[in-house]
C-alpha cells in the first residue's frame, strides 16, 4: 500500500539526536513583582552547590536556574544520613518561565489537560539513590520540594539535564556584527527556539503538545533552510503527512509519532492548503525534486479538496466542517484571509508544477483567476482601499497580509491596504507570532522593508525585553496573561512558529533598513 511505503520512507529518515549535559548555574528564589513578566521574578540565591548540598529538613525546597532553555532528561543523586520510618517524598516542578514556579498548580482550571503541567511526585523507599526522570521535560527552572512528616536529612547533588535535539548548532554561524545587537539577540533566540523544537520531527512545542503540525512545519522549515539545513528532517515530515492521508487523500493537519505514526484527526483548512507551498519550498531549498515529483499527487489532492469550499462566484465559504485557524484572535473573521491562503497556495502549486515539467495545470490557472477576481469584486472596499471580511465587512491585519501574499493587488495597492489597516483603530490585530510572521512577510512582499523590520524588532524585541530565552506561542504586548487555553501557565513558551525572525534576518546580507530606535 502506498501509504505504508511513504511511512516506511519517513522512518528511514528518523534522525539521531545530539545530546549535551547542562548543569544549573545558580540557585534562585521566586518572588512577586508587578513589574516583571506575568508578575513573577527570580532573584539570585547563590551557587547551586550551596543550595543542594545542604542538609534538608521537612518543607525545605530549592529552586535552580539553568540559565538557558533545556529540553531533555533531568537526573540527580540523593544521599540520606539517617534511617526514618517512611519513604522520602519529593515534589519536582519544572518551569519555562518564573510564573510556572511561583504559581500553585492546584488552582489550574485551563481547557487543556492538567498533565501537561510539568510536575513530578517522586517517592523513594531506600535512599541513597540515583534518579533520572523518565519523561522528557522542557524548562529553565527546577523546583524540588520536600514533602514528608518524618525528620528526614538528605543531600541532593549532581543535578543535570541531558538535552536532546536534532539540530546541529555548530553548523550555524552567528549573524555578522554589522547587524545591531538587538537583531543578533533576536536571531539567536529564534534559533534556540527552533533547535529545541527539532526532535525526531519538527515539534510545535517541546513542553506541551509535542506534535507535528502542518502550518507550524512550514514556518519551521523556512528557518531551517536558512540555518541548520537539516533537509532530511523536512523530508521525513513531508512523508509522514503524505503517508497518513485518509481514504479521501486528505493529509492530517497534525500527527503523532508514537507509539507509531498516526493522525491527530484535526483538519485545519488553511494548513491543508499550505502543503503544496511547503513541498515547493523544500524542493527549492534542498534540490530534491524527485521527492517533490513523488508527492505532487498529494499536493494536488489537497488543493482539489480545499477548492470544494469555494462557491460558484469564486469565494471561500465557511461550511463549519473545518477548523479555520489563521490566528488565535477570537474576534477575527477569517473568510478573506482564507481566500488569500488558497490563492497563494494555488500559485505556489502552479510554480511547482512548472518546475516539475508537467503539462499546464489549467484547473489551477482557472481557479487563481476566478478567486482573484472574486476577491477584488466582493472583498475589496474601493472607498476605504482595504480588504474587508464577512457580513460585517471587518477590517483586519490578517486579511491584508494574506491578500498581499496572494498577489491580488499590485505592490503599491497592497502597501496601501496594509497601512490603512494598521492605522484603523478598530482593525483586528494579530494575537500571536504565527500571524505576525505573515504580516512581516506581506510587508516585505509589498516593498515595505522599513515597516517590516521595525515591526519585527518591536514585536519579538518586546519578548526579549521581558526575559524570553525562547519565543512564545502567544504574545500580546498589552496582555501578558493571554491564553487560548484559559490559563497562561499552560501556554508554550518555546513554540516553533515563533522562530521566524531568523528566516527574515538570514536572508539579509547586512543590517536591514529599520525604523529609528
Amino acid at each position: 500500500m502506498l501509504q505504508n511505503i511513504l511511512i516506511d520512507k519517513a522512518e528511514t529518515l528518523k534522525p539521531e539526536l545530539f545530546k549535551h549535559i547542562v548543569k544549573p548555574s545558580r540557585a534562585v528564589h521566586v518572588t512577586r513583582d508587578a513589574e516583571a513578566f506575568q508578575g513573577w521574578r527570580m532573584l539570585d540565591a547563590g551557587s547551586p552547590e550551596d543550595a543542594y548540598v545542604k542538609i534538608w529538613d521537612r518543607s525545605d525546597e530549592i529552586i535552580l536556574d539553568f540559565c538557558q532553555y533545556c529540553v531533555g532528561y533531568l537526573s540527580f543523586e540523593i544521599e540520606s544520613e539517617v534511617n526514618v520510618d517512611c519513604p522520602l517524598r519529593l515534589k519536582i516542578i519544572l518551569g519555562e518561565v518564573p510564573a510556572e514556579i511561583g504559581e500553585d498548580f492546584s488552582g489550574y482550571n485551563g481547557s487543556l489537560g492538567r498533565a501537561w503541567l510539568q510536575e513530578e511526585i517522586l517517592v523513594l523507599d531506600d535512599p541513597p539513590e540515583k534518579v533520572r526522570l523518565p519523561r522528557r521535560y522542557a524548562f529553565r527552572y527546577v523546583k524540588i520540594s520536600a514533602e514528608y512528616n518524618s525528620r528526614y536529612y538528605i543531600k541532593i547533588k549532581n543535578i543535570q539535564c541531558e538535552t536532546v535535539t536534532s539540530a546541529d548548532m555548530t553548523a550555524v554561524a552567528a549573524l555578522p556584527e554589522s547587524f545591531s545587537v538587538e537583531l543578533r539577540q533576536i536571531d539567536r533566540i529564534s534559533l534556540d527556539t527552533l533547535k529545541n523544537c527539532m526532535q525526531t520531527v519538527f515539534e510545535d512545542g517541546p513542553k506541551r503538545d509535542r506534535r507535528l503540525w502542518l502550518g507550524d512545519f512550514r514556518l519551521q522549515a523556512l528557518v531551517n533552510y536558512q540555518s541548520f539545513k537539516n533537509f532530511d528532517l523536512c523530508k521525513r515530515c513531508l512523508y509522514l503527512f503524505a503517508g497518513l492521508a485518509d481514504e479521501n487523500g486528505l493529509v492530517p493537519s497534525c500527527l503523532f509519532e508514537r507509539p507509531q505514526p498516526h493522525s491527530g484527526k484535526s483538519q485545519i483548512y488553511d494548513y491543508t492548503a499550505l502543503f503544496a507551498p511547503s513541498l515547493l519550498e523544500y524542493a527549492q531549498a534542498s534540490g530534491d525534486w524527485a521527492t517533490a515529483a513523488e508527492l505532487w499527487p498529494v499536493a494536488e489532492r489537497q488543493l482539489r479538496i480545499v477548492l470544494k469550499e469555494v462557491d460558484g462566484d469564486g469565494l471561500f465559504q465557511d461550511n463549519k466542517k473545518w477548523w479555520l485557524f489563521i490566528d488565535w484572535s477570537p474576534q477575527l473573521d477569517k473568510q478573506t484571509a482564507e481566500q488569500g491562503v488558497v490563492i497563494f497556495s494555488l500559485k505556489k502549486a502552479l510554480e511547482l508544477s512548472k518546475a516539475l515539467g508537467r503539462e499546464p495545470e489549467t484547473w489551477i490557472k482557472d481557479a487563481i483567476v476566478k478567486m482573484s477576481d472574486a476577491a477584488l469584486k466582493h472583498l475589496f472596499d474601493q472607498e476605504k482601499r482595504v480588504f474587508v471580511s464577512g457580513r460585517d465587512r471587518q477590517v483586519s491585519w490578517a486579511s491584508q497580509a494574506w491578500m498581499t501574499l496572494a498577489g491580488v493587488l499590485p505592490s503599491a495597492g497592497a502597501a496601501e491596504a496594509i497601512s490603512t489597516a494598521a492605522n484603523t483603530p478598530d482593525a483586528v490585530k494579530p494575537a500571536g507570532p504565527y500571524l505576525y510572521h505573515y504580516i512581516v512577510e506581506a510587508m516585505l512582499a509589498a516593498g515595505m522593508e522599513k515597516d517590516a523590520y521595525a515591526l519585527l524588532e518591536q514585536y519579538w524585541g518586546a519578548m526579549v525585553r521581558l526575559g524570553a530565552d525562547t519565543f512564545w506561542e502567544v504574545f500580546d504586548p498589552q496582555d501578558q496573561y493571554l491564553s487560548p487555553y484559559k490559563s497562561h501557565i499552560i501556554n508554550s513558551y518555546c513554540h516553533a512558529w515563533s522562530c521566524t525572525p531568523a528566516y527574515f534576518l538570514r536572508r539579509q546580507k547586512s543590517q536591514p533598513f529599520c525604523a529609528e530606535r
